[in-house]
C-alpha cells in the first residue's frame, strides 16, 4: 500500500511538473510582442540609409496571431532606380489546417505554410493562375534550422546556426541551377541587444521578416561574403548592415517612432 501511495505520489509531481512547464511555454508563446507598426528600414534592405516617413507597415492581429500587414516594399533591381513602396497593398493570414498567406497585387499571391509544433514544416508558392512554382521543406537540428527551397530547376540550400542563447550566430545559402553550385554566400551576425524580439509573430510574410525572427534577441549588424562556386578564382564580394534602434523605457525595440 505504501509502495502505491507512493508510486501515484511521484506520478502527480511528474504530471504537475509537466503541465507547468506546458503552461510555461504556452505564456511565453502569449507574451510575444506584437508590434502594430515598423519602419521599411528596419527589415528590408532599401537603398535610402534613412527613414522614410511614410514608408511603414502596419500589423493587425487576433486571438494572439497576425491576420493582416498594410504596405509593399518592392527593392528596383536597377542599382540606378529607386525602390519602391506601395502603403495600399496588403497581406492577408488565414489559419486552419494549414496556414495561408495572400499578398494583393502579386504575380505569387499565395503561401500555403503546413505547420508542426507551431514551426513551418513546409512553404508552397503559388503563382496568380494557382500553379505551384515553389517548395521549401524546413528541417529542425539542435543548434541549427535547414530550409531546402527549389523553383523548377533552381535549387537553394539555407543553414542557419545558433549559440547557447538561442541567437543567429551565422548562415549559408547555397544556390544551385541544373545541379550545378552557383553561389554560397556566407552572413554573420553580430552586436545583439538584451531585448525581447518583436519579430517573431512576423515571421510567414517573408524571407527578411523569417530571418529577424529567429533570435531571442536582436542582432544590429550583419557582414556578407558571397563566393562565386562558378569562378572559384574570383574575388568574393561582401558587404554589411547595420541598425540602429530606438527602445521604449522598457528597454524593447520601437519598429515605429515619431521623426
Amino acid at each position: 500500500m505504501k509502495k502505491l501511495f507512493y508510486f501515484l505520489f511521484v506520478l502527480g509531481i511528474i504530471s504537475c511538473s509537466t503541465n507547468s512547464n506546458d503552461m510555461l511555454e504556452n505564456q511565453q508563446l502569449s507574451t510575444d510582442l506584437e508590434p502594430n507598426k515598423a519602419f521599411v528600414h528596419y527589415i528590408e534592405f532599401p537603398k535610402l540609409a534613412s527613414l522614410q516617413p511614410s514608408w511603414y507597415y502596419t500589423f493587425s492581429y487576433q486571438n494572439g496571431k497576425l491576420v493582416r500587414m498594410t504596405g509593399k516594399f518592392v527593392k528596383s533591381e536597377n542599382i540606378w532606380l529607386p525602390d519602391s513602396f506601395y502603403p495600399d497593398s496588403f497581406t492577408t493570414l488565414s489559419y486552419n489546417n494549414q496556414t495561408e498567406v495572400k499578398y494583393s497585387n502579386d504575380t505569387y499571391p499565395t503561401i500555403v505554410y503546413t505547420m508542426e509544433n507551431d514551426k513551418p514544416k513546409k512553404a508552397e508558392l503559388y503563382n496568380q493562375f494557382n500553379e505551384l512554382i515553389t517548395v521549401k521543406n524546413y528541417t529542425y537540428e539542435s543548434g541549427k534550422i535547414k530550409v531546402y527551397s527549389k523553383t523548377y530547376t533552381f535549387e537553394t540550400y539555407y543553414t542557419y546556426y545558433f549559440d547557447s542563447n538561442n541567437n543567429l550566430i551565422k548562415s549559408e545559402k547555397l544556390e544551385k541551377a541544373g545541379g550545378l553550385d552557383k553561389t554560397l554566400t556566407t552572413t554573420t551576425y553580430s552586436n545583439f541587444d538584451n531585448s525581447k524580439n518583436p519579430f517573431k509573430k512576423l515571421y510567414l510574410l517573408n524571407d527578411n521578416f523569417y530571418e529577424k525572427s529567429l533570435s531571442s534577441n536582436n542582432y544590429r549588424k550583419t557582414n556578407y561574403i558571397i563566393q562565386n562556386l562558378e569562378n572559384p578564382q574570383s574575388l568574393p564580394g561582401n558587404g554589411n548592415n547595420e541598425w540602429t534602434y530606438q527602445y521604449d523605457s522598457d528597454g524593447q525595440v520601437k519598429l515605429y517612432h515619431p521623426l
